[in-house]
């Protein structure tokens, strides 16, 4: 069997967290809110430069659920985060 040796390196630990989520998609987005109301220390990394994943980038806004207060988006409770 043909096998690739990479050497031996030293990565940095940027942060500590119990859960991580990749991805905030809709399930992302929601996995993570979730743990951080437990209250466990929760880190969400996103690709992209908002929430929402594919469905967001690809301009879906009926689904974009966590934008509109009224409905019971995540900005009522963005301080929990």
């Amino acid at each position: 069997m043909k096998q690739i040796k990479e050497p031996t390196r030293t990565i940095p630990v940027m942060a500590k967290t119990d859960v991580l989520v990749v991805g905030s998609g809709p399930g992302g987005l929601s996995a993570a809110l979730a743990a951080a109301r437990e209250g466990v220390s929760t880190m969400l990394v996103e690709r992209f430069g908002c929430f929402g994943g594919n469905i967001t980038q690809a301009g879906v806004e009926s689904i974009a659920w966590y934008r509109h207060e009224k409905n019971g988006g995540i900005r009522r409770h963005w301080h929990r985060v």
